[in-house]
């Protein structure tokens, strides 16, 4: 684990700060950015958070009311930037180029990452950054620094790590996780509605774009590979690539496939948005740092060129058979 100590002091430090997340947002990358916007505010400070995309819909509710910046300030002196679950400086996207040097604090659980921040904090073993998040929160009301957690950021927490875990059930859980998963039901986190709404709640688009994930699965080496590539004449009818996030689970319930990717054709023509799982050891994070990305030993991601999504769908299992 990390040295929490250095962390809290580094965070103290951070008395305006603009907590920064990865591109495409998920459940962790939300719920560790709120949680600890509440951590700062509880220790004196300001904090506001941005993400190169707005939050998805599904998962607005780890928001808890609290609003994302539209932009960046245009002069950002006088900021501190940390990032949270923020694996490389490509994932700051349309961000990049203004806060790429400008990061102070680094709060991240990947395997595979590149350093870019003046003060790196990254847990591997850690299920998820509201993990860490949660740790140094402990710490923070040990040593008296803050009084309580607020509820919002309870349930950020909780839906950080239920998140990143697919509900409790991937191979990054550990013993700990769950124990942090009940203290933070204990303390108040509405576990059976967060979980509800992470996991089984749609909406008419999300479904539909899931008929088109089914009717596009493809199994390569001998079954050993499962795949889908959505192309750009897929987001049809109001559909658009977030709409797909959950293609990837489709992929990955092929009986028999070690590995699984998805490729999803992104608004910039040309340019292609994969993730890779992994049901067994095989580590598909070194197969996704081949594309300038990243990740853990079983789930990675990455962005390939290329002329369609079967194409880059078609790259990156050449490169997965290889190691297969």
């Amino acid at each position: 684990m990390i040295d929490i100590v250095s962390l809290l002091s580094a965070v103290e430090k951070c008395q305006n700060a603009i907590i920064v997340g990865h591109s495409h947002p998920d459940g962790d990358c939300v719920g560790s950015a709120v949680a600890l916007a509440h951590l700062i505010e509880g220790l004196g400070g300001k904090a506001e958070i941005i993400f190169p995309e707005k939050a998805p819909h599904r998962i607005e509710f780890i928001l808890g009311g609290r609003k994302e910046l539209d932009a960046l300030p245009e002069n950002l002196d006088g900021f501190q930037i940390i990032c949270v679950d923020l694996a490389s400086p490509v994932q700051m996207a349309s961000l990049r180029d203004a806060i790429e040097n400008r990061v102070c604090i680094r709060i991240d659980h990947h395997d595979v990452s590149t350093p870019y921040a003046a003060e790196e904090f990254v847990a591997p073993k850690a299920a998820a950054a509201g993990y860490i998040i949660f740790e140094l929160y402990k710490y923070a009301l040990g040593e008296g620094k803050v009084c309580e957690i607020p509820l919002e950021a309870v349930n950020a927490m909780y839906a950080a790590i239920s998140s990143d875990t697919g509900c409790f059930k991937y191979a990054n859980v550990t013993p700990a996780t769950h124990i942090t998963a009940a203290r933070l039901i204990e303390i108040g986190a509405n576990a059976a509605e967060i979980n509800r709404l992470l996991f089984d709640t749609k909406d008419e688009n999300q479904l539909k774009a899931e008929g088109i994930a089914l009717s596009r699965i493809e199994t390569f080496a001998n079954g050993q590979i499962s795949g889908i590539a959505i192309e750009l004449s897929d987001y049809e009818g109001g559909l658009n690539i977030k709409d797909f996030e959950t293609a990837i689970d489709f992929a990955r319930s092929v009986r028999g496939a070690r590995c699984v990717v998805s490729v999803k054709a992104s608004p910039t023509v040309g340019t292609f948005r994969a993730s890779l799982r992994s049901n067994d050891d095989t580590d598909v994070s070194k197969i996704a740092a081949m594309f300038g990305g990243g990740g853990h030993i079983r789930a990675a991601g990455c962005s390939v060129e290329a002329s369609s999504a079967k194409e880059a769908l078609d790259m990156i299992v050449k490169e997965l058979e290889k190691v297969l």
